[in-house]
C-alpha cells in the first residue's frame, strides 16, 4: 500500500508540473535564456523550459505579443514603456540591471577627443546627438534639454555624422563596436570619455491577467539577487562581459539623465538592483 501511495503522489507531481514556454531557440544563451532556465530549477510550479518556435529563426514582435496573449508563450522580454506595462504584466526586475540605458557615443575618428575635456552637463549639452525621430531615447534626451538631430531611418544616421549634422550617435553599451566595424566606410570610432545614463529597464512580461506568474518570477529573481547567483550570471553573460571590457565605464564621466516616462512601479525598484559601473557591481 505504501508503494502504491508513493507511486500515486509521484505521478501526481509529474502531471501537475508545467513547462515554461518562452520565445527563441533551445540554443539561446543570452541572459534571459539563462535566467529562465535557472527560474525553472528553483520553481515549484515549472519543471522545464519550452521553446514553441524551435529553430524557426526571427519571429516578429507582433507575433510574440499575440502568442503571449493566446497562451502559446508564458513570457517574453523587452524594454519597458508605460504602454507595454498597461498591455502586459511586467516582472519588475531589470534583467540587464539598467545597462541598456547606458549610452556611449559613436563619433568620427578625427573627432575622437571631442569629449575629453567635458566635465559638466552644461558642456555636454552643447553637443548635438543624432537619433531616430520616433525613438524613445529621443524623447528622453529632449526632456533633459538636449537638442537632437533626428533621422527617419537608422541607416541614415552614420551619414549624418559624416556630414557634421550632429556630433555623436549615442548607442547602448552592447551596440557601438559592431556598428563601427560594420559601417567602416564612414571612419567612425567609439568615444572613450563620457557616458549618458538613464533608466531604460528590460523586463520579463507575462499575460496581463497572469499576476500569479508575474509574482512567482519576481520572487525567484529577487531571491537569486539576494543569494548572489544572479550577479554571477549577469557578469558572465557574453554580451555584458564584452561591453564592460570594451567600454571601460569606470573611467568615464557619467551624466545621469531623468527618464520622465517611467511608471511609479519602475521608480520603486530598489537602487541596489541597478548596476553601478563605478563600483563594478
Amino acid at each position: 500500500m505504501h508503494k502504491t501511495l508513493f507511486l500515486m503522489i509521484f505521478l501526481s507531481s509529474i502531471c501537475s508540473a508545467k513547462t515554461l514556454n518562452i520565445p527563441g531557440s533551445p540554443n539561446g544563451n543570452t541572459l534571459p535564456f539563462v535566467l529562465a532556465k535557472e527560474i525553472v530549477k528553483r520553481s515549484d510550479i515549472y519543471n522545464s523550459v519550452g521553446y514553441p518556435y524551435g529553430d524557426a529563426g526571427e519571429i516578429s514582435f507582433a507575433k510574440t505579443v499575440a502568442d503571449l496573449n493566446d497562451g502559446v508563450l508564458d513570457l517574453f522580454w523587452t524594454a519597458t514603456s508605460a504602454d507595454r506595462e498597461q498591455q502586459q504584466s511586467a516582472v519588475y526586475f531589470p534583467l540587464y540591471r539598467g545597462t541598456l540605458g547606458m549610452r556611449l557615443g559613436i563619433v568620427e575618428q578625427e573627432k575622437s577627443e571631442t569629449f575629453k575635456q567635458v566635465t559638466s552637463f552644461a558642456q555636454m549639452r552643447q553637443f548635438i546627438p543624432c537619433q531616430g525621430k520616433l525613438w524613445a531615447d529621443t524623447a528622453i534626451l529632449e526632456a533633459n534639454g538636449i537638442k537632437v538631430a533626428k533621422s527617419l531611418g537608422y541607416g541614415n544616421i552614420f551619414a549624418m555624422l559624416e556630414a557634421d549634422r550632429c556630433d555623436y550617435f549615442p548607442r547602448g553599451i552592447f551596440e557601438p563596436w559592431s556598428e563601427v566595424k560594420r559601417e567602416a566606410k564612414y571612419n567612425l570610432t567609439v568615444d572613450s570619455y563620457v557616458m549618458l545614463r538613464y533608466k531604460m529597464p528590460f523586463f520579463f512580461f507575462v499575460k496581463k491577467d497572469n499576476q500569479s506568474l508575474a509574482k512567482h518570477l519576481n520572487d525567484i529573481l529577487y531571491q537569486m539577487f539576494e543569494d548572489g547567483s544572479y550577479q554571477k550570471m549577469f557578469l558572465n553573460d557574453p554580451d555584458v562581459k564584452n561591453a564592460l571590457e570594451l567600454g571601460k565605464l569606470e573611467k568615464r564621466t557619467i551624466f545621469d539623465l531623468e527618464n520622465p516616462y517611467l511608471t511609479d512601479k519602475v521608480n520603486a525598484i530598489p537602487q541596489k538592483i541597478w548596476f553601478d559601473p563605478l563600483a563594478g557591481q
